[in-house]
């Protein structure tokens, strides 16, 4: 089957539409609005101080060039810049990038790809254009209120659920809460919206700490690493009351939303993704080991080392936590943090984001490029540059690991927005990120050619510093 038939057939688009609303013959526009739960408001609620984790804003908000490889044929996708054209051409000559793209007047580097669009006069009245001529759907990465004003001013319905539908789902004690009420294994933890509730808590799990173990607080709408403290001893737990305490005195509230867990040993970090259509239909799409360091993601090893009985238990929980969902009003993509732990038992449930996630916009290079007996590893690479680093100056670079239709194995760029997303200036350093697809024919190959393209990079960091 050549290239551009089997994208035809392997459209994830094309399920999406179906499934959110009913018709495959509908338009989507898409909208890649990363990290959309920092627009989750939690109106007199406490906090603990947060350091970012990562890179900054401005690459986050470049992360929406992925969606140039989700979209389908017809569709749309809202960018803040165009692509650069060589990436575009390597992107078709695959089958993908066959999609309409619709870019900013002005690229506002500190806002997300949502509030660019709200502040772009001539998208908006392109937009509203667009609605005139077709059944079309916006269909962003995630809903807040900013998602909602887009779709009031230009005329075009969500064809997923309201903010505060997705803000209860993605909370983590909504999670916790599911677990107990469906009978799935969870991890030892407690659900705190008070600080009297955080207290008795920890009196409840101290004894953890008293035998060598660790607890970790999280904030239950936290992205991305960011909101997670870990609680060592009791000391390390009275500092971080007395924040609270200090916090609460100022505001007059003694509202929290956290969650207190006990820190699991692991072997590995699992996600798996599944989608709701709007009948309330569970459909089980894939599980990916994941790669994450300091609580952020770094990547996605498939498939996994699961066995046979080991995935259908997480198709189990797919089917519960789905249903469930449906139950109170959410309907599209869902993505779960899994784990197996050291003992060898599976936690199904950590943490549900009902969103987009990473691993939906590995979906269509995954099911047309990794074979039946293939490995693949969704990578990102973090790369520290002082001036624009040119895209056909990067594919010379890794020119011997770039992926080729015939030995159907290499390197597939997906993102190349985010490299320079930060640059401002030459000679002034700055942090960028590449995102791929790495496909091979074993998952020890597929680590070869890993460590060789970032043996690569960082031999070409060494030379320009």
């Amino acid at each position: 089957m050549s290239t551009m038939s089997q994208a035809l057939t392997n459209d994830f688009s094309v399920k999406l539409k179906q499934a959110l609303t009913g018709s495959s013959e509908s338009t989507f526009i898409y909208i890649n609005n990363f990290e959309v739960e920092e627009q989750w408001k939690q109106e007199h609620t406490l906090k603990l101080p947060s350091l970012t984790v990562g890179s900054s804003v401005e690459l986050v908000n470049r992360m929406e060039e992925l969606g140039v490889f989700l979209a389908g044929k017809g569709d749309y996708v809202l960018l803040k810049e165009s692509p650069d054209p060589e990436m575009m051409t390597d992107a078709k000559s695959l089958g993908f990038g066959n999609s309409l793209l619709l870019t900013m007047c002005n690229n506002a580097p500190k806002l997300n790809i949502t509030e660019n669009v709200l502040d772009c006069e001539s998208t908006l009245n392109r937009l509203r254009e667009i609605a005139g001529h077709n059944t079309v759907y916006l269909v962003p990465f995630g809903v807040s209120a900013k998602e909602e004003e887009l779709s009031k001013l230009v005329g075009i319905p969500l064809a997923v659920p309201s903010a505060d539908i997705f803000q209860k789902v993605n909370d983590k004690g909504y999670s916790r809460r599911l677990n107990r009420e469906l009978g799935i294994r969870q991890i030892n933890g407690r659900e705190c919206s008070t600080i009297e509730e955080l207290k008795q808590g920890f009196d409840e799990l101290s004894y953890l700490l008293e035998e060598g173990g660790t607890l970790v607080l999280k904030d239950a709408l936290g992205v991305s690493g960011k909101g997670i403290t870990v609680i060592g001893d009791r000391q390390r737990f009275d500092k971080v009351l007395k924040m609270l305490e200090q916090q609460s005195r100022k505001k007059e509230t003694r509202s929290i939303n956290y969650v207190l867990e006990e820190w699991i040993d692991k072997i590995c970090d699992l996600n798996y993704q599944f989608l709701i259509d709007r009948n309330g239909r569970v459909e089980f799409l894939c599980v990916k080991e994941s790669l994450v360091e300091n609580g952020v993601h770094q990547g996605h090893v498939m498939p996994s080392r699961l066995t046979e009985a080991q995935i259908e238990i997480l198709q189990e929980a797919a089917q519960l936590i789905g249903k469930a969902m449906f139950a109170d009003g959410y309907y599209g993509m869902v993505g779960i943090d899994a784990i197996l732990d050291q003992e060898g038992r599976l936690y199904p449930n950590l943490e549900i984001n009902a969103r987009f996630n990473m691993s939906t916009y590995q979906t269509n290079l995954q099911d047309r490029l990794i074979g039946q007996e293939q490995c693949g590893l969704a990578k990102k690479y973090t790369l520290t540059l002082k001036d624009y680093f040119p895209y056909p100056e990067l594919k010379a670079l890794l020119s011997a690991f770039i992926y080729s239709p015939q030995s159907r194995q290499g390197f597939i760029i997906n993102n190349f927005a985010t490299v320079n997303a930060a640059y401002k200036e030459p000679g002034s350093l700055f942090t960028g990120r590449l995102y791929g697809l790495l496909v091979a024919d074993s998952r020890e190959a597929l680590l070869e050619l890993d460590a060789s393209i970032d043996h690569k990079l960082r031999e070409w960091e060494a030379g320009v510093k």
